[in-house]
């Protein structure tokens, strides 16, 4: 059985290897995501190591065992003082690897995600989604989300 629980340092690894399937997933979508060489090390040390240690984070893994097959990262995140909620979350990454996708496992992680949001008074939450990834706008679709902004881009 599948457990979602908070993520810690012997995680790590196993967080790391389901990044890189993620932005390799992402780069077949649309090659804009393909990672330079070293990002990983950067991604550990500059980002999920201290978003693991922050307050206003939640890192969770989905652990088979002792196997790390989903991850996901959430964040409180201060917005412009112009809009009407001035903390909002946001989640930033949720991945669960091919061969456990479409069993529940993302519905799981994304009620403790819901849980740690009500905990900390949020109650907004955003995220951005490839456009061309079908299979992540159906699952946010289908947990109420809707479209609210386009990023666009130009390679020059």
């Amino acid at each position: 059985m599948v457990q979602i629980v908070k993520a810690e340092e012997c995680h790590i690894p196993g967080i790391m290897k389901l990044w890189e399937e993620f932005m390799d997933y992402s780069a077949r979508i649309d090659a804009v995501f393909t990672i330079r060489p070293g990002a990983s090390r950067v991604i550990k040390q500059n980002f999920l190591r201290p978003f693991m240690k922050s307050k206003d984070h939640l890192v969770l893994v989905a652990l088979d065992g002792d196997k790390v097959v989903g991850y996901s990262v959430s964040q409180k995140v201060d917005t412009l003082v112009l809009v009407k909620h001035k903390v909002i979350g946001n989640i930033h990454d949720m991945f669960i690897t091919k061969n456990h996708r479409r069993k529940g496992i993302g519905e799981k992680m994304y009620r403790q995600i819901l849980k740690w949001f009500h905990s900390q008074g949020i109650v907004r939450i955003e995220l951005q989604v490839i456009v061309k990834n079908q299979a992540a706008i159906s699952f946010w679709e289908k947990h109420g989300y809707k479209e609210i902004q386009h990023t666009l881009f130009k390679q020059i």
